[in-house]
């Protein structure tokens, strides 16, 4: 409507000035033309508010966007990316963009490149510690959602500073605080992270928008907490090298019985090893003597047995004489004297 009342004072200011200018020309001819001046300006003024209307009569909406329509201050639709017509002077747009939309807090907000800055949020630990958060919201506006944000929240600007901006550094701050300095200055922040993440998912959608990430950039401590916490891992690390030393020295000791046990055990199985090999190599020889008695004794019994067989009645007449000297001893024998020469006496062998 505003448009409108602009539009029309235009044209006939425009109309206005044509009348006067036809009047004071016609004026210097002759008789001054008055019909001709305010039909000129009639005309001019019509021409105004045609060429206002035509070019008010549509509406190109940029990729990335939305535009919410409104008609005497009622939401009444949403034109698409594309060209989109409207009724002139009466319907007028919003424009929402679609994409996403940076919002990021930091030391020096002027340095940074997010579509929307401000300053990091000062809070305290569990235990007390001041701690500066800064983080990143990445967002974007829910296109379905786009004309219930224009009605309830307002611009783009005014969805920023109610939804993102108030319910980002209310829970940044509220969480953290239920979490110990030691837990964030370690750099374990993931669970707070995810905890402020989900809270603000939930309220982003309530307010039609979608939160594509969150991030705690990092975590700024005072300069006196630093400090304590830097001497109190250089004291860790020098009981922690005392510690290692003494675990050393223990493994040193335990590595030098270990050496001396095994050296022990080698000579015992050297000794024991020595031993059962005399111990065998006795046994052998006199397996070896056993066996080699055995094979004489065998030997001697054949030899023995071979000579038993081959000593006959003849044979034995034969070594006699063989071994006599020619001496005639006397033999007694079954109660009387046998001579020498009787040997000689050849008996017949007694058949069986």
């Amino acid at each position: 409507m505003s448009k409108l009342i602009a539009t029309t004072f235009f044209a006939l200011l425009v109309g206005v000035g044509l009348t006067a200018a036809v009047v004071a020309i016609t004026a210097r001819r002759q008789k001054a033309n008055w019909r001709r001046g305010l039909t000129i300006g009639l005309i001019a003024v019509l021409v105004v508010l045609l060429a206002s209307a035509i070019l008010d009569s549509f509406t190109q909406v940029q990729y990335g966007t939305v535009a919410v329509v409104t008609q005497f201050g009622r939401v009444v639709g949403v034109f698409r990316p594309g060209l989109n017509w409207k009724l002139p002077f009466i319907q007028d747009t919003i424009a929402y963009r679609t994409q996403e939309i940076l919002y990021e807090t930091s030391e020096h907000p002027d340095l940074s490149e997010a579509d929307y800055r401000d300053y990091e949020v000062d809070t305290a630990t569990a235990d007390g510690q001041h701690i500066l958060a800064r983080y990143t919201v990445r967002f974007s506006i829910d296109p379905a959602q786009a004309a219930n944000i224009a009605e309830h929240l307002g611009t783009e600007e005014r969805v920023v500073e109610k939804v993102v901006k108030a319910v980002s550094r209310v829970h940044v701050r509220n969480i953290l605080k239920r979490h110990k300095a030691s837990e964030l200055y370690s750099g374990d922040v993931e669970s707070a992270q995810a905890e402020i993440e989900a809270r603000l998912k939930e309220e982003f959608e309530r307010n039609g928008l979608t939160l594509s990430f969150f991030g705690l950039r990092s975590i700024q401590f005072t300069e006196e907490y630093t400090n304590a916490v830097e001497q109190k891992q250089i004291e860790a690390e020098n009981i922690s090298t005392k510690e290692n030393l003494a675990k050393q020295a223990e493994f040193e000791k335990q590595r030098t019985i270990t050496q001396a046990q095994a050296e022990a055990e080698r000579q015992r199985l050297e000794r024991i090893g020595i031993a059962q090999g005399e111990a065998e190599s006795i046994k052998v020889k006199a397996q070896a003597e056993a066996d080699a008695i055995k094979l004489k004794a065998q030997a001697q019994a054949e030899a023995n047995r071979l000579i038993a067989a081959s000593l006959t009645q003849d044979m034995i007449r034969w070594q006699a004489v063989q071994g006599w000297d020619g001496s005639y001893p006397m033999v007694l024998g079954s109660g009387q004297f046998i001579l020498p020469g009787d040997l000689f006496t050849m008996q017949p062998s007694e058949t069986p």
